[in-house]
């Protein structure tokens, strides 16, 4: 391919996938390239003398009207052989389109395809690796490539056209070396994709200095840490300081959000105590903490915040932290600190390259990480959105924390958990989330006594609960021991027996710790039989049940009956990981002695290591004796498993009941604990969260409820279902009908809907009964735990138009979908916790015992909070407007219900039947220009 090559960007709309099974081209359209220039485009409609699907005319907005008077395809095919002969054919997605023209023109009596072919799907995959999504409108929406007709094959000819020249200009700016290390292993790219970028990688430039070389990878130079320099010296005390501040990231100046900055600044300089902040959506809660410590914390005296999610954690340190620095004129040190496993392990990365065996996914994902890695400035793969089909390299390049050192590590003063552990050493602001802060508190990453803001604060007591477990997990340790047996039997190339052939003293080692691990693999797997046939077998009704709690004499009789056990596999486990150190230190004093093909042995040695030191404290607890594993008001215990047939996926687990003294603990080790969220109160007060902190009743002094600045009469509006049937306990079949018959109604239109559950199975259900109803024709159906992860469904929910999402607990909070990516939320049930919760059934009987009410005092707060967060998904941005409506009778039926009501910002409330609610919505969400205009005034 060179400047004389003329490409053949094409693009088909069919009647459906399947061209050997009678469907057929219902539009051609095709631009042509040379020398960079599109020179002739061609659109043409096709009669395909057959039915055309609704869907598809949904899709492409051709109808049959429009194809009565348009040529067959065998009229037309002729000219399109003779048209593409010679080209290079291009297209997204080229192995539907190639292969479905070639089989139409062989059917038409013509020669079938022999082109050259490129693929710009897997093209933008590696030049553009971290898009959320690669299908053709999406990319060329966030490119800027004019795109008027998606799913018209003449407007994706030409945006297609345009996305490959716009990738080639991207992948000549990646430095030389990583263009042609990508070139190199490109050999699996469909077609003819490889070619192209061997081509532009024959003209890559030398390595410039803003990128460093080690080895086979090429990364950013990282920068240095420079001291803070801001050009504000001192708090803004006055309003008129603060909105000139504002001004400069052009942001408004709120009132409420001004004053939860004086309560911060004061609180940090003199009080230091606890505060208690609601601060409503949109009224520019970061900034209001961020800014007062900004003038206080020292890379000496921290300021360290964490949220509920990493998602959150990404955009705190983001945006928030990018405002703050315009806003006070310079530079101010931050890190976000997450566990490694969100990091690439450089080392471990660099050792799959070139590794035999490898299947097309992986291998892509190696080429799109090489060029990430010239981009990325913190190693954090959470920046590639990558979906589960990836894991099996996934686990194999995370980061596990042991970054070796500078003789065993080539690529130590480049390893982005040292950059980031170093980083947070030097920042004066930490930003981590709730699971990190509560494993790690302790750590010296922290400092000494720094500043803490707890954001989303009405999550930190699940979190806790959930951080502050103990857990035999003896599914992973069984799998550590499985793999580590294998890697030691092996004896072919890349075992630890080929790699110590020839030593008869580390032969009798291996002999040795194969036998500790032998041993401790059966004790664990004896230990497992017993739980499940002690346990779960015999309180299993219909199979059904996977998880038992177990009583305080049923726990004693384990943790007496398995000591021994116990004691033998922390034995066993401490020997292996002897083991694993002699041969680190051996392999790092004599690496001349080993063959390359031995540092993929040492370094899984390393990652099995890592997971069995993970597995030891809990096992080491159990042992001690720990007085908290065997109170029954602080913890409860379970035995697990994931299925009733799958026995090696039994856990022993202690989930913590009451988590504040557990909680305390760690606040004790900070200074002036800040706890804020848009929704903290109930009942107009912090002191059912602040309860649950370990705190008693908050004075009126250290608590700020912050109105939001929205206008939500203007914005919102509730709609509540007149005659629905009351949520059965347990699912039934009418149910579900219910539901589904709903949701098809509410959701028929042009608008994204999120649509929340309380259980996941009841998700399954409804959406198998909505994939046969005509709604799945005409809108992109979303199902958490059915089309994909939550993460997965999630970003491809951001970049739909018109989709209807059915998530459950995720997606009550921590999502942020403004304007037109989210008008319409239908709450399907109140969100109270599941009734046959065992730690819900465990507080509620605590409460009981100390004279409360488990209803009033735990159960309706919790779910009058989640509520909350529920509707505050809607309205993000003072433009937007939508609609929330619920399908419990017992919201306006019950007393809990209208108090629950009360709880949500004061807007317009409708109780109407199904049928009648899409006009008023539409109405509502579509309003006329006169109201717009009463609204503006």
């Amino acid at each position: 391919m060179n400047q004389d090559t003329v490409y053949a960007v094409i693009d088909l709309e069919t009647t459906g996938p399947d061209a050997a099974g009678g469907d057929r081209i219902i539009q051609f359209g095709c631009a042509l390239i040379k020398n960079r220039q599109i020179i002739q485009t061609l659109s043409q409609l096709i009669n395909p003398d057959k039915a055309i699907p609704r869907a598809i005319q949904q899709l492409t907005g051709i109808t049959p009207k429009m194809l009565v008077a348009a040529p067959y395809f065998d009229e037309v095919a002729a000219t399109l052989a003779t048209m593409l002969r010679g080209k290079v054919i291009i297209a997204h997605n080229v192995n539907f389109d190639y292969p479905f023209l070639s089989k139409e023109l062989v059917r038409c009596g013509e020669a079938p395809l022999t082109n050259r072919a490129i693929d710009t799907v897997q093209l933008a995959q590696i030049i553009l690796p971290t898009e959320q999504s690669y299908r053709l409108s999406d990319l060329t929406r966030k490119l800027g490539i004019e795109h008027d007709n998606p799913h018209r094959a003449d407007s994706d000819a030409i945006s297609t056209a345009k996305l490959f020249m716009h990738l080639e200009d991207e992948f000549a700016r990646l430095p030389g070396p990583v263009q042609r290390t990508i070139a190199e292993h490109s050999d699996f790219l469909v077609r003819d994709t490889e070619q192209v970028l061997k081509d532009l990688a024959a003209r890559a430039p030398k390595l410039s200095g803003k990128y460093v070389r080690v080895d086979k990878l090429v990364l950013r130079t990282p920068a240095k840490v420079r001291p803070d320099k801001l050009g504000e010296k001192q708090y803004p005390a006055t309003d008129k300081d603060k909105k000139r501040l504002l001004r400069k990231a052009h942001l408004r100046f709120r009132f409420a959000q001004a004053k939860m900055m004086d309560r911060i600044a004061s609180n940090a300089a003199d009080q230091q105590a606890p505060l208690f902040i609601e601060a409503g959506t949109g009224l520019g809660k970061s900034l209001g903490y961020l800014l007062p410590y900004a003038f206080r914390a020292t890379p000496e005296h921290k300021l360290v915040v964490a949220t509920s999610t990493t998602v959150l954690q990404d955009q705190l340190a983001g945006n928030a932290m990018h405002q703050l620095e315009i806003m006070l004129g310079g530079r101010l040190n931050s890190a976000v600190l997450k566990s490694p496993r969100h990091l690439l392990d450089l080392n471990k990365f660099a050792s799959t390259l070139g590794a035999a065996g490898m299947n097309k996914a992986d291998r892509m994902l190696q080429l799109r990480i090489l060029s990430w890695l010239s981009k990325t400035r913190t190693g954090d793969l959470d920046e590639l959105r990558l979906s589960s089909m990836q894991t099996p390299l996934l686990q194999q390049i995370r980061h596990t924390g042991d970054c070796g050192t500078r003789d065993s590590n080539p690529y130590y003063d480049l390893d982005f958990y040292v950059r980031l552990q170093q980083a947070a050493a030097d920042s004066a602001i930490v930003i981590t989330n709730h699971a990190y802060l509560i494993h790690h508190y302790q750590e010296a990453v922290f400092g000494g006594q720094p500043y803490l803001v707890i954001d989303e604060a009405q999550n930190f007591p699940d979190s806790a609960t959930n951080g502050f477990e103990v857990k035999l997990d003896f599914t992973k340790l069984r799998r550590a021991l499985q793999r580590f047996t294998t890697l030691l039997h092996r004896q072919e190339q890349g075992g630890l027996a080929a790699a110590y052939a020839d030593d008869e003293l580390k032969q009798y080692q291996i002999s040795s710790v194969l036998a500790a691990a032998s041993d401790c693999l059966s004790t664990v797997q004896s230990l497992q039989q017993y739980l499940a046939s002690q346990y779960v077998y015999p309180n299993s009704q219909g199979g059904r049940v996977r998880e038992y709690a177990l009583t305080y004499g049923e726990l004693n009789d384990i943790l007496v009956s398995t000591a021994s056990d116990i004691r033998a596999t922390v034995r066993q486990i401490k020997q292996i990981l002897q083991f694993t150190e002699l041969s680190r230190s051996d392999y790092l004093s004599h690496q001349q002695r080993f063959a390359a093909s031995d540092i993929r042995a040492f370094q899984q040695l390393d990652e099995l290591a890592a997971i069995l030191r993970d597995c030891l404290p809990a096992l080491e607890q159990v042992l001690t004796d720990d007085p908290q594993l065997l109170n029954p008001m602080l913890r409860m215990a379970f035995v697990q498993m994931r299925h009733k047939d799958d026995v090696s996926s039994l856990v022993l687990r202690w989930r913590v009941i009451d988590p504040r003294p557990q909680i305390q603990a760690l606040l004790a080790r900070f200074t002036a604990p800040i706890f804020t969220s848009a929704t903290i109160n109930v009942r107009k007060t912090p002191d059912y969260l602040a309860h649950a902190l370990g705190y008693a009743a908050v004075p009126e002094a250290n608590a700020l409820r912050l109105r939001s600045p929205f206008k939500y009469r203007n914005l919102a509006r509730i709609m509540i279902a007149k005659g629905a049937p009351e949520p059965p306990k347990s699912q039934t079949d009418s149910y579900v009908d219910y539901l589904t018959r709903s949701i098809a109604t509410l959701a028929d239109n042009e608008h994204q809907t999120l649509v929340l559950f309380n259980s996941l199975k009841l998700i399954a259900a409804v959406y198998e009964r909505l994939s046969a109803t005509a709604l799945s024709e005409r809108k992109e159906i979303l199902a958490q735990g059915v089309t994909g992860s939550a993460s997965k469904i999630a970003r491809r929910f951001a970049a739909g138009e018109g989709s209807l999402l059915l998530g459950a607990a995720s997606f009550f909070e921590g999502i942020d979908y403004p304007a037109k990516q989210l008008e319409s939320i239908i709450l399907t049930r109140l969100p109270f916790e599941a009734p046959n919760d065992a730690i819900a059934a465990a507080r509620a009987d605590i409460i009981k015992d100390n004279g409360g009410d488990a209803f009033k005092d735990d159960i309706l707060p919790r779910a009058t909070l989640r509520l909350r967060q529920a509707f505050g998904r809607l309205i993000r941005t003072e433009e937007d407007r939508g609609v929330f409506i619920v399908l419990d009778p017992r919201f306006t039926q019950t007393q809990f219900g209208r108090n629950m009501q009360k709880s949500l910002p004061n807007v317009d409330t409708d109780l109407l039947p199904i049928a009648a609610m899409p006009a008023v919505a539409e109405a509502w969400l579509k309003p006329t220009e006169e109201e717009n205009g009463d609204q503006t005034k």
